[in-house]
């Protein structure tokens, strides 16, 4: 009888399934929360890039307008919230001895960059007597399964272009 019992393999496909199920549901659940995560920081890289591309192209702003940009670029972030981004645009000017300031700022969900505060721009793109566009965007994303265990993810991105219609856009 315990030889027959030992040479029965009617159990052991069920067996092998159930040790190898919690392993195959971690790995899809993971597989996905990877490719949400890379799918939001492709959506934060869109954003701040929509936002400094549609700055880029005015020669004045004002408020109301930067208002408008800031509030279009929910439209990219879709679907994730925007209420978990702060978005900052702003104006650096770059004198003859080639330090940069802030020339002017705009926020959402949080402030803008101070007036007249130094700026780091890197010295590859750093040229005397120019203005640039900085848009940069936090987005602290939250995964969809396992937030407790993985935690908020913060993601950053920061795109700087030059004014396109005019060497400096005035803010009204």
């Amino acid at each position: 009888m315990i030889r027959r019992l030992f040479l029965d393999r009617s159990g052991t496909s069920a067996v092998e399934f159930a040790i190898c199920l919690p392993f195959l549901i971690l790995l899809y659940i993971g597989g996905y929360q990877l490719v949400d995560g890379l799918s939001a920081y492709r959506k934060v890289t869109a954003t701040a890039r929509t936002i400094a591309d549609l700055t880029s192209q005015f020669t004045t702003v004002n408020d109301a307008d930067l208002d408008t940009i800031l509030n279009a670029s929910q439209q990219v972030m879709a679907p994730y919230r925007i209420s978990s981004a702060t978005m900052t645009i702003s104006q650096i000017r770059i004198d003859a001895a080639g330090l940069s300031t802030v020339d002017w700022s705009r926020g959402k969900n949080g402030a803008g960059l101070t007036v007249g505060s130094n700026f780091t721009i890197p010295a590859g793109i750093r040229t005397p007597n120019t203005w640039l566009i900085v848009a940069s965007l936090n987005y602290n994303y939250v995964p969809n399964v396992g937030a407790t265990l993985i935690g908020t993810i913060p993601m950053r991105d920061q795109i700087i272009l030059n004014p396109r219609a005019t060497a400096r856009i005035t803010k009204t």
